[in-house]
């Protein structure tokens, strides 16, 4: 772990004037401010033109990235989205088929009936031309 101090201030240096009393109070606690301390410069530098172009190509290159993940989720979500859609016309078509088939069975009897009632009525008037002719 870290195990240090921060002092933090307004300003991005430590201010100077705060150096007596932060070294009174580091010996109170056993420190040697000089020794076991260091300052830092937390000052914004200038960015040269190299730096510039290499933090574009940094988030460039991110943003492809994170395009690219977006492409693919959305063709994941599109292939989903279609395969569900077959699967549920390929469902319907099945319920259709089976309707049909059902019709086709009631057509066939309702068939099968006219049929014999043709060949009653069939035989029922050779019955009569027979008597006819006897």
């Amino acid at each position: 772990g870290y195990g240090g101090v921060v002092v933090y201030t307004r300003d991005s240096k430590l201010p100077m004037e705060l150096v007596p009393r932060l070294r009174e109070a580091a010996k109170k606690v056993n420190f040697d401010w000089d020794k076991d301390f260091a300052l830092t410069d937390n000052t914004c530098t200038e960015q040269t033109d190299g730096e510039k172009v290499l933090l574009r190509e940094q988030f460039a290159g991110k943003a492809a990235i994170q395009t690219e993940g977006q492409i693919q989720a959305a063709a994941v979500r599109a292939r989903g989205n279609a395969v569900n859609s077959v699967k549920g016309e390929i469902n319907q078509a099945e319920k259709a088929i089976e309707g049909l088939e059902k019709k086709a069975v009631d057509f066939e009897k309702e068939i099968v009936k006219d049929v014999f009632k043709v060949e009653e009525e069939i035989v029922k008037d050779v019955v009569k031309v027979e008597e006819e002719i006897v």
